[in-house]
């Protein structure tokens, strides 16, 4: 931000078109939500830090008071409706840190490697943050059905789970650009009675790019109120399993 003592507060109506499958916001949207909403919060300048912490569910219809903060080192924006519901704080990183090289044998799965088309990138020709989770989201996706041995399909209409994101950390390197060669892989930290931890990555050139820790919690879907519940015994032993291995 131009300005890093500058406050500014907005409000923002959720559509239906950023809602999921669980009925709440899908999580990628929050970065466009408040690129749209704050154009004076920054997002294509690397390096930098992304905390993301997701405390309330927001969904069809609410209308969220949304405030950012400028810091010297960055900026914050938290969304609230009579409490707290998310927060989102970039913080700059030094010039000079460069990515880690980056080792396939890290993952538990590992995409194949694809091109990052233009509809992926901002009018930078860099990847949108946005997109970035998207990436992230479609590789947990791929290695529940390949490796946890459960298609999504099965968990949100089957079975009536749903696993909402509600930490991430990400560490950008830099950003990828448009027609960049790259992979995204992951791999299970730790699991509970509800909730597992991943590392995930995004990586090209034989560098990690952006790396992200994310919380994802079960729940039951309700039309009125969401609650987590314990994971399906199977799952988490096979997850277990990639534990040890890793």
């Amino acid at each position: 931000m131009a300005d890093t003592d500058s406050s500014i507060t907005r409000k923002f109506r959720v559509r239906f078109s950023q809602i999921d499958a669980a009925r709440v916001i899908y999580y990628p949207r929050y970065l466009e939500i408040i690129a749209d909403t704050f154009p004076e919060a920054e997002m294509d300048e690397a390096p930098f830090d992304l905390a993301i912490r997701f405390l309330q569910s927001n969904r069809l219809g609410d209308e969220i008071q949304m405030h950012l903060q400028g810091r010297p080192d960055g900026w914050s924006v938290s969304g609230s409706m009579d409490i707290e519901h998310f927060s989102v704080a970039l913080t700059r990183r030094p010039e000079d840190e460069s990515g880690q090289p980056y080792d396939s044998k890290l993952a538990s799965f590992e995409t194949e490697a694809f091109t990052l088309r233009d509809w992926m990138c901002g009018p930078t020709g860099h990847l949108h943050l946005s997109r970035y989770y998207e990436l992230i989201s479609d590789a947990i996706e791929r290695w529940f059905e390949s490796s946890v041995g459960m298609t999504f399909k099965e968990l949100h209409f089957a079975r009536e789970f749903g696993i909402p994101t509600v930490q991430m950390d990400t560490r950008c390197y830099s950003l990828p650009q448009h027609g960049e060669i790259v992979t995204t892989g992951l791999r299970p930290l730790s699991v509970g009675a509800s909730a597992v931890q991943l590392t995930t990555w995004l990586a090209g050139a034989g560098n990690i790019m952006m790396e992200t820790r994310q919380v994802l919690v079960f729940v039951e879907l309700d039309d009125e109120k969401i609650r987590t519940v314990r994971i399906p015994g199977a799952l988490r032993e096979r997850i277990r399993a990639q534990l040890a291995a890793s």
